[in-house]
């Protein structure tokens, strides 16, 4: 039985459809790169904006009917959660709904239209693990269509997956302890990451959000914050540098308010075999002056710091319920540019919030001027139901005004790349290979610039070279966004 899965959003899906990988390569299912191969196409969804929900059910029209198709992640919990199921809110009080299943061989219901009055009837029990049925009108809205969906469940219950294909027909043996912890699963020689190679891994630290910024759908999506113990993310590092990885991402939705987080760089810091440490996604307010010491004084830790600020007007900050003031954003950036050391900042904006005025607006604009980003991740703002910004605010700003202000920014943010790239020609850099074709080598820096060899010499280099590999590189030629280079 072949299986394949389409990974949609951000790297926390990319380093859960490993471990799904993990737990179905153990029960005798073989992954296959050719979604064409594929016996069941797995989906680990995005819903952090409706176009995200959108791309997932447009992909669905493209997978053929004899192929099965399973669905899990973000767009099944939020909808799960997000106020369509008023009429099923009794089944929301079965086991894995309401908290941790306490057994190892938990009773699986809801696999079936004949099994939904199961979840009716069901007890409070903490020995129930409820799928499909029990994320109505979900699961019947996508049946309607699409007659192969035959699975729609939880990504927290991953590791009990051996219980639920059982349950559904399928036959296989399975060797591992089932915990209803997911995040324990360790993907051995298993890409977790975005890139091509696998020398780039992705480690989870912690879980979800608490934060309930206005805009975000994470804390109704995903769930309340947990932070892994130190032990555990240690222990998946050194696996995964044990089997070749070069380079550690540490995940988490506000990754550096893990109360452990400066400890779990200084340990990773000093494991052998570790040549990069990044971390994503972390909060203005949880930098400590540790934190910025250590990119100082530890190579290894790359120099790249992404503080997302979302708008530079107060006034929006504060409807966005983000925590600090314009003030506070520019002593954070005050601090970064301090260290003695080179450090590329990078940040997220979002353009057309509810009530933006064009002096908001500005107010952002000069934020990035005084920022002097490497890179801005410009999001045009949407409602997602359930959020509070969704319940209490209009979508007053025109889509054109929207679509005119992300222009208006990206336009300074051209500029502003340029200039940054720019003073980098004629350096000397070391880039990380992600793709590479008959003429042409791409990379990126310790400092997450993107690099691109274009001559002969890389035609020449391709049969030593390989994608995962380092490489020294002189830059020559600087544009936004990329810089051209030549190897040494």
């Amino acid at each position: 039985m072949k299986f394949h899965i389409l990974t949609f959003g951000c790297q926390m899906n990319y380093a859960d459809s490993a471990r799904i990988k993990a737990v179905l390569s153990n029960c005798w299912f073989f992954y296959t790169e050719n979604i064409k191969d594929a016996d069941v196409v797995i989906f680990d969804t995005c819903s952090v904006k409706q176009k995200s929900e959108d791309k997932i059910t447009g992909k669905l029209k493209s997978i053929r009917p004899d192929q099965k198709v399973r669905i899990t992640w973000c767009m099944i919990q939020h909808n799960m959660r997000s106020g369509k199921l008023k009429t099923w809110k009794s089944a929301f009080n079965v086991g894995n709904f309401m908290g941790t299943i306490k057994t190892k061989n938990p009773q699986v219901i809801g696999l079936t239209t004949d099994e939904i009055n199961l979840m009716k009837d069901a007890d409070k029990s903490s020995e129930i693990i409820g799928v499909n049925n029990a994320f109505n009108p979900v699961f019947h809205s996508l049946t309607q269509k699409w007659k192969n969906i035959e699975l729609i469940r939880r990504i927290d219950d991953t590791w009990f997956l051996p219980l639920i294909l059982k349950k559904l027909g399928y036959r296989f043996s399975y060797d591992r302890e089932l915990i209803n912890e997911y995040e324990k699963i360790i993907p051995e020689n298993i890409e977790t990451s975005m890139n091509t190679h696998k020398k780039t891994v992705y480690i989870p630290i912690s879980t979800w959000c608490n934060q309930f910024c206005a805009y975000c759908i994470v804390p109704y999506a995903r769930g309340l914050e947990k932070h892994f113990p130190v032990e555990q993310i240690i222990n998946e590092a050194k696996t995964h540098l044990k089997n070749g990885a070069k380079e550690i991402v540490l995940l988490g939705q506000i990754v550096n308010k893990h109360p452990e987080f400066v400890n779990i760089l200084k340990k990773i810091l000093k494991l052998k075999g570790l040549k990069r440490l990044r971390y994503t996604s972390p909060y203005p307010t949880y930098y400590s002056k540790e934190l910025l010491s250590l990119h100082e004084n530890e190579p290894k830790l790359c120099p790249h710091i992404h503080i997302p600020l979302q708008s530079g007007s107060d006034s929006i900050l504060k409807k966005m319920f983000r925590g600090y003031t314009v003030k506070e954003a520019k002593k954070f950036l005050s601090h970064i540019k301090k260290i003695k050391r080179k450090i590329s900042i990078t940040t997220d904006i979002i353009v057309g919030f509810p009530d933006e005025t064009e002096d908001d607006f500005q107010q952002s604009l000069d934020l990035i001027k005084y920022g002097k980003f490497d890179m801005v991740y410009i999001g045009i703002y949407s409602p997602r139901p359930g959020t509070l910004g969704a319940k209490n605010y209009s979508d007053n700003i025109s889509s054109e005004t929207k679509r005119e202000r992300w222009d208006r920014l990206n336009k300074l943010l051209i500029t502003i790349s340029r200039k940054n790239n720019e003073k980098e020609i004629w350096t000397t850099k070391e880039m990380l290979i992600n793709k590479l074709n008959k003429w042409i080598i791409e990379g990126y820096t310790e400092n997450m610039k993107q690099i691109i060899i274009e001559n002969l010499k890389a035609k020449k280099a391709n049969s030593k070279i390989k994608v995962g590999d380092f490489m020294k590189v002189k830059i020559t030629k600087a544009i936004p966004f990329k810089m051209y280079g030549e190897m040494i």
